[in-house]
């Protein structure tokens, strides 16, 4: 009878969510040769691991394509963690941490039908001079931080949105359409959002998104400033932390980069 030791069953089962990940990131079943290039393990322990997931009904395989597929039974699992997702509660730490980090205010945002934006969870900075918004609070998408690093990755809003009618809300706010739309492509490329007093005169802010495990962006995570605090070294430092901020959730929602 062959024994295992705690280690090698810990390894194996590690191995075999690994291949199983490998096949949740796949475009199309995976051969076995693709697997050992996604895993990174010999052909021998990948196949034995494949093997696994397909007699515990995770996978299937296919003889005559020589291909692996996940089953709905990993979907089923995984609707469960979905079902009982919270957006607001699983950020918050990290919002709390980023807070910490900055001393300003911190915004959770979501893009709502209407092509505004609405804060959704907030915490407060310690200063005596901050940024007032509340919960439920709408918002312009093109002008502010938070709605820009959202909408830059929404090309089905954002025609919506510039047929307006897009409010100047003080000197600084960018109304014309193809402006906008070399601003949403510049959040694009950069991978964040600053926007400085076109919502509010004295305001500004730096967000970054938030990824599904679609790949999708559900949402936005933003450190509000005032503007006479927006200096350029002080920004770098809030956009290093805003998008690592925006990392953590969008890990934790089961997000992986390509």
């Amino acid at each position: 009878m062959v024994t295992f030791t705690r280690n090698q069953v810990i390894a194996a089962a590690a191995g075999t969510l690994e291949v199983l990940e490998a096949l949740s990131r796949g475009d199309a079943p995976m051969t076995l040769a693709e697997l050992v290039v996604a895993t990174g393990r010999p052909k021998g322990t990948v196949h034995r691991m494949a093997s696994t997931l397909v007699n515990t009904g995770f996978a299937t395989y296919t003889r005559e394509t020589g291909r692996y597929a996940l089953t709905l039974k990993a979907w089923r699992i995984g609707s469960v963690a979905l079902r009982d997702f919270d957006l607001v509660e699983l950020a918050r730490p990290v919002m709390d941490k980023l807070r910490a980090e900055t001393g300003e205010t911190v915004h959770l945002s979501v893009l709502e039908p209407s092509g505004e934006i609405v804060y959704v969870a907030k915490v407060v900075s310690p200063k005596s001079i901050g940024v007032q918004t509340r919960l439920g609070q709408l918002s312009p998408s093109w002008c502010t931080a938070t709605g820009r690093s959202i909408l830059a990755h929404r090309a089905d809003m954002v025609e919506q949105v510039l047929r307006g009618p897009l409010e100047r809300r003080t000197p600084q706010t960018v109304v014309d359409p193809q402006a906008i739309r070399r601003l949403l492509e510049q959040v694009r490329r950069d991978g964040h959002a600053i926007a400085r007093g076109e919502n509010h005169p004295d305001m500004g802010g730096v967000a970054a998104p938030i990824w599904d495990h679609t790949g999708q962006v559900i949402a936005s995570v933003g450190v509000a400033i005032p503007i006479y605090r927006m200096g350029a070294d002080v920004v770098r430092g809030i956009v290093a932390r805003v998008r690592q901020a925006a990392d953590a959730i969008s890990h934790q929602l089961g997000h992986m980069p390509p």
